[in-house]
């Protein structure tokens, strides 16, 4: 049996061709089928001269690779470095140093100098927080290796625990730095409550002016179970505004200072010469004292070690901690004074010391200041309504008093508006004209209606000119209109 000629092409090409993808017919596919154009192939070789093969190799032939040849680059190793200390902490110290953007050796010397120039506020506070403990200083002392092998914050610590008494010096620096601040601030609370108390106590406006609620309120009260009363309990002062009287949109607060106004006018702004008694009652004296007390131990502290510093370093801080310590004699003994009050405000005012404290009493006063003052814009605003009331009532009776023909003539008055002066006309009276009865004589057409649309138009204005009212929402008038 003839068989296919595997030896194509009849030599192999010198180069590795290109890969032409086809499908291969498999050898016993080509036994199964006998007679196939593939058969007649193998039996009739084509003639090799047909097919230039070095062309084709020269086409088809894959590109050679150029070699390059690699250069070995040697590695760097990156330096191992050994950490001795929680990774974490290590984190929170690496942040806190590169911040600062100064070397190592540049911090040791601004914190062995207590230089407050080279280190602010915010920085001394972060590396107060990163200070070593005593186990850490124990693990960087112990170290057999050379310094430049430790990690970051290892170093740091090396560079760090050179400065002698590091944590002390850190310490009067952020007080440095925290001294004004604080004693601004505490001071000016313990001032502010302290005057307040006292002005309170002191105040002959104040006096008088309860002195007239105490017989404005017998008066009230005449007759009953309330009357004849020697005094009253402080709370009053903060419910009086609360108190309605028989005038709408006026309370016993209102009636008080219009009567002071009137009859007592130097009392009226009495609330100006005891300060912002709403802020200050916000003051609790026993968080100033625990406050001080907190400050004043503080102060103590720094100042028993300041011994183990070296004397320039001590004249550093030696004015700052004698102006701390005279402040906190002078801030406990204001305290004390502020606590003695209490007492005298039980006793003044008759107070229940169970019930009311220095504190409450100055917060019910800082609310009868406030709604006192509030009364007297309030009634200012009243009087000026019920002034321009009154001036368009009296333009009203005046226009009322002339006679009809006068009246057409004048020009409104400067406040009237359209309301008024169709009051003014109903009550002058409005002719109307009286349409056809049935049993009169016939009129034209054209007359009865124009007739009928002048009446019309008449009762359109009497109904809805019924209440005439002013801006304020007061009735002036009210005409009860009926037409036969």
């Amino acid at each position: 049996s003839s068989g296919i000629n595997a030896e194509w092409p009849l030599r192999p090409g010198s180069r590795k061709m290109r890969l032409l993808a086809w499908e291969k017919i498999k050898p016993n596919d080509l036994k199964r089928s006998s007679g196939n154009l593939w058969e007649s192939y193998s039996s009739s070789p084509l003639d090799s001269k047909i097919i230039d093969f070095d062309e084709v190799e020269e086409l088809f032939a894959q590109p050679e690779k150029k070699k390059v040849e690699k250069k070995e680059v040697a590695k760097k190793k990156e330096p191992t470095f050994v950490s001795l200390l929680d990774p974490k902490r290590s984190l929170a110290i690496n942040l806190i140093t590169k911040n600062l953007r100064m070397s190592y050796k540049d911090i040791s010397i601004a914190i062995r100098s207590c230089d407050r120039e080279k280190l602010n506020g915010d920085q001394v506070s972060g590396l107060l927080n990163i200070l070593p403990e005593t186990t850490e200083v124990e693990m960087i002392r112990n170290f057999g290796g050379p310094p430049e092998t430790l990690a970051e914050a290892e170093r740091f610590y090396v560079s760090l625990i050179t400065v002698p008494e590091y944590a002390l010096r850190l310490k009067c620096m952020k007080f440095s730095f925290e001294f004004k601040s604080i004693t601004e601030d505490l001071e000016k609370r313990v001032d502010n409550l302290l005057s307040a108390g006292i002005k309170i106590l002191e105040s002959e406006d104040l006096k008088e002016l309860l002195h007239i609620l105490l017989v404005v309120g017998n008066f009230i009260n005449t007759g009953g179970y309330a009357g004849n009363a020697m005094g009253f309990k402080l709370s009053l002062l903060s419910k009086i505004h609360e108190i309605k009287s028989n005038k709408p949109r006026m309370s016993m607060m209102h009636v008080l200072v219009e009567s002071i106004e009137k009859n007592k006018p130097e009392l009226l702004h009495f609330y100006k010469k005891l300060g912002n008694l709403s802020e200050i009652s916000k003051i609790d004296n026993a968080d100033n004292e625990k406050e001080l007390n907190a400050f004043s131990k503080n102060v103590n502290s720094i100042q028993a070690s300041l011994s183990r510093l070296d004397q320039e370093s001590i004249d550093r801080f030696k004015d700052i901690f004698e102006e701390a310590s005279r402040f906190c004699s002078e801030t406990e003994r204001k305290i004390q004074e502020i606590n003695g009050l209490e007492d005298r405000y039980i006793k003044f005012f008759v107070l229940d010391k169970r019930n009311y404290s220095l504190k409450e009493c100055i917060k019910v006063m800082g609310v009868f200041c406030t709604k006192f003052e509030q009364a007297i814009g309030e009634n200012k605003k009243r009087k000026e309504q019920e002034e321009r009331l009154a001036r368009r009532k009296a333009e009203m009776a005046k226009r009322e008093t002339l006679p009809r023909a006068k009246k057409k003539g004048m020009p409104p008055p400067q406040e009237e508006c359209l309301i008024d002066n169709l009051l003014s006309e109903i009550r002058g009276g409005l002719k109307l004209r009286k349409t056809q009865s049935m049993s009169g004589p016939p009129r034209a057409n054209g007359a009865s209606k124009n007739i009928q649309k002048s009446n019309a138009t008449s009762m359109e204005k009497w109904k809805k000119t019924k209440i005439a009212l002013d801006d304020e929402g007061v009735a002036l008038a009210q005409i009860n209109v009926s037409v036969a």
